[in-house]
């Protein structure tokens, strides 16, 4: 079988969620389907032999999505099913190559957008575009059930169309831990983008009422990109807490960096008010670190039962249970070791197995 996939977002260095998604699907599709499948890259830039290793067909494709949209409408594709993620998604496919849109997420059906411009594309993209696209999909790729859940409500779309693919995860097991600063130590860990949507200013919160009940000599350690108003609000958050000395904000680490902060933490703290997955959670887990996160969807699906669960808009609860992780040996031996196990049942390897078992069937 010949398999395509636009390799769209590509990115190399600091990839964001979807963009990780997209090399880590396609470098272990590559290896687990070397010997029965042909594959074929579509991306806007060459891919990197180094990057993305083994046997493929790298084509080229405008960039932008207009040009992109023309070039797959007046091209026919030589392969028999196209993977790629919405909303980057080609609108029409000639020929007979079968579609299967990989939806990661609806993020602007759950969180509010803020600006004329993000309206506009909300509107465009998940009101216009990705019904259509979905409408005319052979089949759907989701990462978990509360997002087909949320993707069937949105869209009506059968239910039998839909297939959940769990994600795998960052494995950093082989990677060489940097251990961070004895200065930073304790401390709680969060490591992503600094924005609403991950609920940085609920871990902000949660973290200034701990130490406001129990004066532990604790830290917040935030590595991730961060700037303009929405951090400014979190850092004025904290000086009027007095706190400023106690919360670290680190911005891009390197993966060694990454490791050992993982790996020094009290807990990793992720209660996101949205996610389609929810990588880091398992990330954490697989390097032996309890982790706290949201009681809602589908956070608490991939936690599987390994995590504490928090009202992610309820800071007492979110300090109420760093409060547990710090002061109850117990309760942390026991996330470790129902972590530890339950990462084991997510990997990239087994996520693109079940991509090449899919495309199979719908041919």
């Amino acid at each position: 079988m010949k398999i395509g996939y636009i390799a769209e977002p590509y990115e190399e260095q600091g990839a964001s969620g979807m963009g990780y998604v997209v090399h880590e699907s396609m470098r272990h599709m590559l290896i687990e389907g070397r010997d029965a499948h042909t594959f074929v890259f579509y991306s806007h830039t060459p891919i990197s032999r180094s990057f993305i290793q083994g046997e493929y067909e790298n084509v080229l494709i405008p960039k932008g999505f207009i040009r992109q949209f023309i070039w797959f409408l007046t091209h026919r594709l030589q392969v028999d099913v196209l993977f790629f993620m919405v909303p980057l998604l080609p609108l029409w496919i000639r020929g007979r190559t079968k579609t299967v849109p990989i939806c990661q997420d609806l993020e602007s059906k759950e969180i509010p957008v803020r600006s004329l411009r993000e309206k506009i594309i909300a509107l465009v993209g998940e009101g216009i575009l990705l019904p259509f696209t979905f409408r005319r999909a052979v089949h759907i790729v989701i990462p978990s059930e509360a997002t087909k859940t949320a993707v069937i409500a949105a869209y009506r779309i059968p239910e039998r169309k839909f297939s959940v693919i769990h994600n795998g995860f960052q494995d950093l097991t082989n990677v060489q831990g940097v251990s961070p600063a004895a200065s930073l130590k304790p401390y709680f860990f969060f490591a992503g983008r600094v924005k609403f949507r991950k609920n940085v200013h609920g871990i902000v919160s949660g973290f200034i009422a701990f130490k406001q009940r129990t004066k532990a000599p604790v830290k917040l350690v935030i590595a991730g990109p961060h700037g303009g108003a929405y951090s400014r609000e979190l850092h004025e958050r904290l000086a009027s807490a007095g706190l400023t000395e106690d919360a670290h904000f680190l911005g891009y680490v390197t993966t060694e960096d990454l490791k050992g902060l993982f790996e020094n933490a009290l807990a990793y703290v992720f209660p996101s008010l949205h996610e389609g997955f929810g990588m880091p959670i398992i990330e954490a887990m697989s390097l032996g670190v309890p982790v706290i996160t949201s009681s809602t969807s589908p956070m608490d699906e991939v936690a599987g039962g390994a995590a504490l669960l928090v009202e992610p808009r309820d800071a007492h609860a979110i300090s109420e249970a760093m409060e547990k992780v710090y002061s109850d040996a117990t309760v942390r031996a026991t996330l470790i070791e129902k972590g530890l196990a339950h990462a084991k049942l997510f990997s990239w390897s087994r996520a693109a197995r079940e991509y090449l078992a899919l495309a199979a069937t719908v041919l």
